[in-house]
């Protein structure tokens, strides 16, 4: 699977970050994407081009499973956005620390990942 490409992450509120990135994924396995953020950014960036991220600090969807974002199969690049107000760990992002995130394409019928995309950095301010 391709990653996803052109990354970007945006402060939206004192406690949430809201990220936008562009993907491709027409594979029939394809599930979604999955959200990676830490304040560490070598968890992000070591193995980074590896299909098995299951060690990296992600976020799972509403019913606690991958992928973050589920999103259909498709043949046209899109633009995708996703919010974040918390972190894996569920407690919630804290003003003055900087947080790296990423972005992985997703098969849960084969449990790999995409590499991930490119990791960007926020600092959330006031």
């Amino acid at each position: 699977m391709d990653p996803p490409l052109g990354l970007s992450a945006y402060q939206f509120s004192s406690n949430s970050i809201k990220l936008e990135w562009w993907g491709n994924n027409s594979e029939s396995y394809f599930s979604g994407y999955v959200v990676f953020i830490t304040t560490n950014s070598n968890e992000l960036y070591v193995g980074r081009d590896s299909t098995n991220h299951f060690d990296k600090p992600y976020i799972t969807n509403s019913t606690g499973s991958l992928p973050t974002v589920q999103v259909p199969t498709t043949t046209f690049t899109s633009k995708y956005t996703y919010e974040i107000n918390t972190l894996p760990n569920g407690s919630n992002l804290t003003v003055g620390v900087t947080y790296y995130v990423a972005v992985s394409a997703y098969s849960a019928s084969k449990s790999t990942f995409s590499p991930l995309s490119n990791i960007t950095n926020i600092t959330l301010t006031n």
